[in-house]
C-alpha cells in the first residue's frame, strides 16, 4: 500500500512539473523565449506569436523595478545627506550661539551628522547596487531573447531584425549585439553579406560560414567609437572597388 501511494505521489508530482513547464513554453515555436509586451498584449520574442501575459520573463520590463528602486534610493540618499548634514550644522550653530560656554551644540550636531552620513551613504550604495542588478537582469533577458530569436531565424540577425522583434530602438539592439560579439566571439560574430550589409551570426544555429569573417572580427575588437553606419559605408566602398 505504501509503495503504491509513493508511486502515485511521484507520478502526480511529475505530472505537475510537466504541466508547469509547459506553461512557460511558447505554444507556437516550443521555446522558452522571453516575452515582449506591446501595449497590454504579450508576444514571443522568438517567433512573434501571441502568448499569455506573465507566463515568462519580459524583455520589455526586465530589470526595470530594480532600476527604478535604485533611482529612488539614490534620490532619498542625497536628500538624507543634504538635509541631515544641513540640520546638523544649523543645530550646532544655534545651540552654540545660545550656550557659547558649553558643548550642547556639538553634542547634538555631531551625532545627528554622523547618523545622516551613515544612512545617506548606505542608501546611495544600495541604490547603485540595485541599478547594477537591474541592468544585469535587463541584459541577460535581452540576450536570452536574442538567442531565441536567432534560433528561430537560422542564426543570422541584423540590428533592425533584433530591434523589431524585441521592441528596442535600433541603436540599443546594435549595441547589445556588438557587445555579445566582443564578449563571446566564439558564439557571435559580426559579418558582411554580399551587399555590404552588416549582420550577426550565431554559431550555435548557423555554424557554416558563408563569407570570410576575419576582417569583421578585427573590426569588432577595435570598433572603438566607430558607428555601425561608418562600418557599413566602409564595407560598401571596399566592395565597390
Amino acid at each position: 500500500m505504501r509503495v503504491a501511494r509513493a508511486a502515485r505521489l511521484r507520478h502526480l508530482t511529475r505530472s505537475y512539473e510537466v504541466a508547469c513547464s509547459r506553461n512557460f513554453v511558447c505554444p507556437h515555436c516550443k521555446t522558452q523565449a522571453p516575452l515582449v509586451y506591446r501595449g497590454l498584449a504579450s508576444y514571443c520574442s522568438a517567433c512573434g506569436g501571441i502568448r499569455l501575459p506573465l507566463s515568462e520573463s519580459s524583455v520589455t520590463h526586465a530589470g526595470q523595478p530594480a532600476k527604478v528602486g535604485g533611482t529612488v534610493a539614490r534620490v532619498i540618499g542625497w536628500m538624507v545627506l543634504g538635509g541631515g548634514l544641513s540640520f546638523a550644522l544649523a543645530a550646532t550653530a544655534l545651540f552654540q550661539a545660545l550656550f557659547p560656554a558649553g558643548f550642547v551644540g556639538w553634542a547634538i550636531g555631531i551625532p545627528f551628522g554622523i547618523l545622516s552620513l551613515a544612512i545617506g551613504i548606505a542608501l546611495l550604495r544600495s541604490g547603485r547596487s540595485l541599478t547594477e542588478s537591474g541592468a544585469s537582469t535587463e541584459k541577460q533577458t535581452r540576450t536570452a531573447g536574442l538567442m531565441a530569436l536567432a534560433g528561430n531565424r537560422g542564426g543570422r540577425l541584423s540590428a533592425e531584425d533584433a530591434a523589431r522583434a524585441l521592441g528596442l530602438p535600433v541603436p540599443d539592439a546594435d549595441q547589445l549585439l556588438t557587445s555579445l560579439a566582443k564578449e563571446r566571439p566564439e558564439d557571435v560574430s559580426l559579418e558582411f553579406d554580399d551587399q555590404g550589409a552588416v549582420y550577426y551570426r550565431f554559431t550555435a544555429f548557423a555554424p557554416a560560414q558563408r563569407v570570410a569573417t576575419a576582417d569583421a572580427r578585427a573590426r569588432v575588437a577595435g570598433m572603438g567609437d566607430h558607428s555601425l553606419d561608418e562600418i557599413v559605408e566602409e564595407s560598401r566602398a571596399r566592395a565597390a572597388k
